[in-house]
């Protein structure tokens, strides 16, 4: 056909009824199989692209199917003529944008033609992955992202008894979205160093598919994966993830977990919910714990850290952030932000409701929407001094008093504590460090010890038993890892009185601003237990802080008598502080105003 003149694809329209093509096949379906009135039909379909840089969609039919599935061969050049152009029909043309689509079912005249270096190889049409979540499923697109995270592949076989390999690949790109896309057979098998360092890829012909409010891709058979493309659209992501991505927040879109997708939900509907299940959740974090690195028994490094937040139904629960968000700064946490959590995963934990943000999930501070100007609006209208129902067992060293204890002064403590009956009650006051107990009769008082930070068994929770001086734990009974853990007496102080108060790790890092390991540093570097001293007195009637403590009964030596414990510290919110004060001294006016009257 030398010499001949083609029809770009770009002009194909219904408008022309002889024509050819010359073009690329960028893509070949699977040859597949409809009955209709009782005859069984062959069909497959190609993406076809030439010249003009558009590409559209063709379909063999019957005999048609049967005759050129064999000889049309992805990657090749052939010209096309004989067939029949009509409108692109959406429910099945999910992958080309032409307004047009070709059917080839009788007479069809198809000839290979040499290699054109003019038509590229692949013709992408990305769509970001913030567009994928508005789009209707099923549907096929393109994408260009980030592989944030993979799993391992997967050898299985089908229910057809088809030997299979599948591995899953996280997405992300510069929308801050994420999208789980499972790659199959040998793409799948490339070794993981392939997928490692959060390389670029281009995917063509990603299948999209709802369920369960999840959305999850799967590419196709005859799709390409392009890993470190270089096209312009790799090059901004390459940018992007250098400078903001790898801290971003990301909205998931597909939930890896299985279990049943409920979107946002308020705390006190959560809580009626069956378990296990994925909600998006909206509150404000009354309480937090600092972050804590440690080795599964798996030997993964993992980082969590967990978080307590209430909402305007009344309810707190706890959840586990993970990796980076763990990671982020204290001082994001305090002064109890706004937050919306995306992809929670709510299990039931000792008899109550723990949650864990998923990877894919996300955590956005201080988000806009109605959810959350009807926490805010609520917390600053008394949900500050609400007592809360707890959702989540808590462990009675993670501060959960921030989200149930009773505001007092330190005197009202003092005289609450001595009165405190067989129950623990928990406290809130508002103070300053007085004093920080360094020495005893003259003796230097230990303010911390070495702990074993080998993980229990069965558990991903540290032994922290004391360890001998050479290292060695007898509760472990081995020598391990190991870290220095605060237990320091210290008085606090308020207008009304003082108070000595019992204070372990977390809670003494949030008394004293700093952390064990920069306590040990001090004592021993230059001038030792001195410069400890002098830094610690430094602290005394600094910042006000918001401290939370548990009184109960203990028996000493036969004797029942009060222990009054720091289970928490953070900086005051000033805000937060401040309308209570308000509250307080309008609520004193009416009572000396009722007395008058």
């Amino acid at each position: 056909m030398a010499g001949e003149q083609f029809l770009p694809i770009s002009e194909i329209s219904s408008y022309h009824t002889k024509w050819t093509i010359c073009g690329r096949v960028t893509l070949k379906g699977p040859m597949r199989s409809f009955t209709r009135d009782g005859r069984t039909t062959s069909v497959f379909d190609v993406h076809l692209l030439d010249e003009s840089q558009v590409e559209i969609r063709a379909s063999f039919f019957g005999n048609m199917a049967d005759t050129f599935y064999p000889k049309l061969e992805q990657g090749k050049c052939y010209t096309f003529s004989r067939g029949n152009i009509r409108v692109a029909n959406r429910q099945y043309n999910r992958g080309c944008t032409h307004r047009y689509e070709l059917v080839f079912d009788r007479d069809a005249l198809i000839e290979e033609t040499a290699d054109k270096a003019s038509i590229d190889t692949v013709k992408y049409s990305f769509v970001d992955l913030h567009a994928v979540g508005q789009k209707n499923m099923p549907c096929t697109v393109d994408l260009c992202a980030v592989i944030v995270s993979h799993k391992p592949a997967t050898a299985f076989t089908s229910k057809e008894g088809k030997s299979l390999v599948k591995r899953e690949l996280v997405l992300a790109d510069d929308t801050c979205t994420s999208l789980v896309v499972a790659i199959w057979g040998e793409r799948a098998s490339q070794a993981d160093a392939a997928f490692d360092g959060q390389p670029i890829v281009a995917l063509k012909g990603v299948t999209l598919r709802e369920w369960n409010g999840s959305i999850n891709g799967s590419l196709m058979e005859a799709g390409a994966m392009d890993m470190e493309p270089k096209m312009p659209e790799a090059d901004r992501l390459r940018k992007w993830w250098s400078a903001d991505g790898k801290t971003a927040t990301l909205t998931a879109l597909s939930n890896t977990t299985g279990s049943r997708r409920e979107g946002l939900l308020d705390l006190k509907t959560l809580g009626e919910k069956s378990l296990p299940c994925v909600a998006d959740l909206c509150g404000v974090v009354v309480a937090f714990r600092p972050s804590h690195a440690f080795t599964s028994s798996a030997g993964k490094d993992l980082v969590r850290r967990e978080i307590t937040i209430g909402d305007q139904s009344g309810s707190s629960i706890t959840v586990t952030l993970w990796g980076d968000r763990a990671k982020q700064d204290d001082k994001l946490f305090e002064n109890s932000p706004i937050v919306k959590l995306e992809g929670v995963l709510v299990k039931e934990w000792q008899g109550g409701r723990s949650g864990s943000m998923l990877e894919t999930g996300a955590l956005n501070f201080n988000p806009e929407g109605p959810e959350a100007a009807a926490v805010q609006s609520w917390w600053k209208e008394g949900g500050s001094t609400a007592k809360l129902s707890q959702l989540s067992q808590q462990n009675p060293g993670l501060g959960r008093g921030a989200a149930n204890a009773k505001s007092v002064d330190v005197e009202e403590m003092r005289k609450a504590a001595m009165a405190v009956g067989t129950e623990p009650e928990v406290f809130q006051i508002v103070c300053r460090l007085a004093t920080v107990q360094t020495r005893k009769q003259g003796e230097p008082q230990p303010l911390y010890y070495m702990a074993c930070q080998e993980p229990r068994e069965g558990t991903t929770l540290f032994c922290n038993k004391r360890v001998s001086e050479d290292g060695y734990c007898a509760a472990c009974n081995r020598q391990g890892k190991q870290a220095a853990r605060l237990n320091i007496r210290c008085r606090v102080s308020d207008s009304t009185d003082s108070a000595w108060l019992t204070t372990f790790h977390e809670a003494a890092q949030g008394i004293l601003k700093t952390t064990a390991e920069d306590i040990q540093a001090l004592e021993s570097g230059e001038n030792g237990r001195e410069a400890l001293e002098a830094a610690l007195r430094r602290k005394y009637f600094q910042e006000p802080m918001q401290v939370t403590v548990r009184a109960k009964l203990d028996t000493y030596n036969g004797e029942s008598r009060p222990n009054v414990t720091c289970i928490d510290a953070r900086p005051v919110n000033r805000a937060a502080h401040g309308r209570a004060m308000l509250k307080s001294i309008n609520q004193m006016l009416q009572t000396t105003l009722a007395g008058g009257a």
